[in-house]
């Protein structure tokens, strides 16, 4: 009986142990694809206003106003030695107050998001503001492109009081020519 015992226990044991010792396994293949992304946005769409004011002396040109609150937000992905741009541009039918201009500059571009133009002149014609744009993301929330608006008077002769023009402003992320 003490030698049954023992020889079921080594079978046990034995048997536990080639368990323990078998194992198998299974796989899949995953592809992962990195798609093109053209995305652009503005931290907020709320009007900016500007206002010409008085000049700090007399006899010197009235004062156009400047904004600086909005961000230009952008997602970007794209192929290897491609990039993009960004243009600006008003409607076809928009226009200044008359004896003025409406200049915009990209500030604080982030270092791989592109290239910021110098202070261009808004029209009715597709100016690009920011170029070389590769793979990149400026973030949301307080990051971005920061965009300065400058209203600026050219003619004082030509300036008509109470004269208020709104004017839509396009930005456009196209592929570089």
């Amino acid at each position: 009986m003490k030698r049954l015992l023992i020889v079921s226990a080594l079978m046990l044991i034995l048997g536990a142990g080639a368990a323990f010792g078998a194992s198998d396994t299974a796989n899949h293949d995953v592809t992962m694809t990195v798609s093109e992304v053209v995305l652009i946005d503005l931290n907020d769409n709320s009007t900016v206003s500007l206002t010409t004011s008085a000049p700090a002396l007399g006899g010197q040109d009235p004062v156009g106003g400047t904004d600086t609150s909005k961000l230009l937000q952008y997602t970007s992905l794209v192929a290897s030695g491609l990039t993009r741009n960004i243009t600006v541009e008003w409607g076809a039918l928009d226009a200044a107050p008359a004896g003025t201009s409406l200049k915009l500059e990209a500030t604080s571009v982030p270092a791989s998001c592109g290239t910021a133009a110098a202070q261009l002149t808004i029209s009715n014609v597709a100016q690009p503001l920011i170029t070389g744009i590769g793979s990149c993301a400026t973030g949301t929330g307080a990051s971005g492109a920061a965009l300065e608006y400058t209203f600026s008077v050219d003619t004082v002769t030509s300036l008509v009081v109470g004269e208020v023009r709104t004017v839509t402003i396009t930005f456009t992320l196209t592929d570089a020519a």
